[in-house]
């Protein structure tokens, strides 16, 4: 388990929602889906399936509405859950 997860900036609350985003990448259209596990104002935590942007770092745009003024974010921890499942902490930018 990353160290990044004990140093929130904001505490997060649970939300469960089925999400669309594609990665933040020059010509990358592809939509893929995710589920999330609890939000903030300044990110969240969620369940990615295997997509080209399950890397610590990968930008991503969520392409589902949000109850936050973001819908950009960075991955800053992902831990592997099983192959092409993921569990990633999102800081929103």
């Amino acid at each position: 388990m990353s160290e990044y997860k004990g140093r929130r900036s904001e505490d997060r609350f649970p939300f469960l929602k089925t999400i669309s985003y594609t990665c933040d990448q020059e010509g990358s259209d592809d939509i893929f889906k995710g589920v999330t596990i609890n939000i903030s104002k300044s990110g969240m935590c969620l369940y990615l399936f295997e997509s080209p942007c399950v890397d610590n770092g990968s930008h991503i745009f969520i392409k589902s509405e949000l109850p936050v003024n973001s819908s950009r974010g960075a991955i800053r921890w992902i831990d592997k859950v099983e192959d092409g499942f993921y569990m990633a902490g999102l800081q929103f930018i």
